[in-house]
């Protein structure tokens, strides 16, 4: 129902209508008298479901009993610091916890680092995304809008970040092509926005059909790639074999050269991650930055053994190192620090520890890949412990007041195999190696990240929303700015790590493979489950603000292959300025239209005057 018909809703229909409660949506509580806000927060079922852990309605009218404007602003403010939370624990995973177990996943699948960034990151980075688009606080959204406006700020932020950070030499027709497959994609949508002849569900399985091809296609690049690596390795061979000239010395060296170009694209390492204030040498904000530190390759296998000795006791240092484990500030980071480097560390300080506590550590650059005996035994217990309760709360939907009421009636039967797995695992391991078995903690730690970036997700975008209401901005609006800003924010961080630390080519190729992704599940699914249909039975997907954002997304998408081309497919700083520039223009340009200084690019009603 339009904010507008509830505002001016009669106070009977507003008390005493069960139509009324189950169909208005929740944001509309904004729009009522203060007096009635508590009700309504408590009646109208949608506001159970488009929130999540925490029922904020009914904690800004209920608990904090709002009764007028400025209140109401200062509880705005306490969301914000809320939602530095949430930003908090989705900075911290992503650094210390996520991006290192996706590099030693691609390790472990022996792909390159594009198509590790494709298939891995781009992935696990949009899931969460699109269990948010399948929640009920997107219900109301229209899914080909929010999967463009995530898109494009995507590509736009993280892309122009990833840039603007560090220089790189990306995959030239990896980059191409994936880019015309995302120009496929948005075409092909709105192609099946426009036919009636075919059913939604069958346009559906079409579109969805569309990412395996796209893997597909990934992965036979890459056995290509490989063939013609083994197939110049015989021809060098055969020619540094042959008798010497002029000719004959041309052709080797361009064999060599595209040797080395092609196993640069082939290869992927674990690079050392410490970071130095002085990395590059800068002649200017506009001008790329030149290393002057390049990160160096990690011995895995030196790394885990290094501290082994078969004199040593199983359990040395047991308590101490498990105590070192869990410190929640990391002493030379503290030594190092200044003041408010200090003041921040201390900040996070809650937020590390219950990481720590929960998340098990696997990184082959640290000593022991950042193996603690006492701990990850104890992360076998509590991690699916705190997995399946958090699934559990979360689908009860049960609250007490306006917070979710904890469920662990399923949590509780997870102790039956974690525990004596613990036992067995503190029996068998030492404390001065990992076990073989480490890099299943890879999995553990996949799946708990995931789920928190879910949750974090849900709870920022809901945050928003009520934001946006109470400072009279149209849902709309904010679904295609705010929103998707704050859904990409656990991407711009994991994509910036990347960039930091000298993985600009898998960094990009997740920002291209994910959007992908996240165009084609989400619009796929929603042609499939059929939620919004018109009069002619056809899907909606698309609104006024969707032309826009088409115009805009496939203007990113052309100047990208543009100054692509014109590099010769390096990444320069001038080009993540240039993506910034876009979407600083999308932004001025959709406010102006929600604020009406300017009309939009959607088709416009003529009125005729009568005569």
């Amino acid at each position: 129902m339009p904010l507008t018909q509830v505002a001016n809703a009669s106070l009977y229909s507003f008390l005493n209508g069960t139509k009324f409660m189950e169909n208005v949506s929740c944001l509309a509580v904004m729009h009522f008298h203060y007096s009635h806000r508590c009700e309504m927060a408590t009646k109208i079922l949608d506001c159970k479901y488009i929130t999540n852990f925490f029922n904020y309605y009914v904690m800004m009218y209920c608990y904090f009993k709002i009764d007028n404007k400025i209140t109401e602003i200062a509880v705005m403010l306490l969301f914000a610091l809320i939602y530095c939370v949430f930003l908090c624990i989705l900075y911290v995973s992503v650094n210390n916890y996520f991006t290192p177990t996706l590099k030693i996943a691609a390790l472990k699948m022996r792909v390159n680092e594009y198509v590790a960034g494709v298939v891995l990151v781009g992935v696990a980075n949009s899931t969460p995304d699109l269990l948010v688009n399948l929640s009920p606080a997107r219900l109301e959204g229209l899914t080909f809008n929010i999967a463009m406006a995530n898109a494009l700020t995507i590509i736009c932020l993280s892309g122009g970040a990833v840039c603007f950070i560090r220089p790189f030499r990306m995959n030239g027709h990896s980059i191409f092509r994936d880019l015309l497959f995302l120009l496929l994609i948005i075409e092909l949508v709105r192609f099946f926005m426009i036919d009636t002849a075919l059913k939604p569900w069958i346009k559906g399985a079409m579109i969805l059909s569309i990412y395996p091809l796209y893997l597909i296609i990934n992965i036979v690049d890459l056995i290509l790639l490989r063939y013609a690596i083994r197939k110049l390795q015989k021809d060098i061979e055969v020619l540094r074999q042959s008798p010497s000239s002029r000719k004959h010395d041309l052709i080797l060296t361009e064999k060599i050269v595209r040797l080395n170009n092609l196993q640069q694209d082939d290869e992927i390492q674990i690079l050392e991650s410490k970071l130095y204030r002085k990395r590059t040498y800068n002649a200017g904000f506009f001008v790329t930055p030149k290393p002057l530190i390049h990160h160096k390759e990690v011995n895995v296998e030196t790394n885990r053994t290094i501290l082994h000795s078969k004199a040593n006791p199983k359990n040395l240092f047991l308590f101490s190192e498990f105590l070192q484990a869990i410190n929640p500030i990391d002493s030379e980071r503290w030594y190092l620090s200044g003041t408010c480097a200090r003041i921040l560390h201390i900040l996070k300080a809650p937020v590390n520890l219950m990481l720590q506590l929960v998340l098990p550590l696997v990184d082959y650059q640290m000593v022991k890949h950042g193996w603690s005996k006492m701990l990850n035994c104890l992360q076998i217990v509590l991690t699916p412990f705190v997995i399946v309760a958090l699934i559990e709360t979360a689908m009860a939907h049960k609250y007490a007041e306006w917070y979710y009421i904890p469920q662990f009636r399923k949590a509780i039967w997870s102790l039956l195999v974690t525990i004596p797995l613990a036992i067995v695992v503190f029996v068998h391991s030492r404390t001065d190696i990992p076990p073989f078995y480490h890099s299943g903690y890879c999995v553990l730690t996949l799946t708990t990240v995931i789920i928190f970036f879910w949750i974090c997700a849900w709870e920022m975008d809901v945050l928003i929303s009520i934001i946006g209401v109470v400072f009279d901005l149209a849902p709309s609006y904010m679904s295609i700015t705010f929103n998707a800003v704050s859904a990409a924010t656990a991407d711009f961080i994991a994509y910036a790590h990347l960039a930091k630390h000298g993985y600009g080519k898998m960094a990009f190729g997740a920002i291209i493979g994910g959007s992908v992704y996240s165009l084609v599940v989400n619009v796929g699914i929603e042609f499939v489950l059929e939620k919004k249909l018109n009069s002619r039975g056809q899907v909606v997907l698309y609104g006024d603000e969707g032309v826009t954002i088409y115009i805009f997304l496939i203007i990113t998408i052309t100047t990208t292959l543009w100054w692509c081309l014109t590099f010769n497919f390096v990444a320069r700083r001038s080009a993540g300025l240039f993506m910034w520039s876009i979407f600083i223009l999308f932004l001025i340009y959709t406010t102006a239209i929600e604020f009406q200084w300017v009309h939009g690019f959607q088709d416009n009603v003529q009125i005729r005057p009568t005569p």
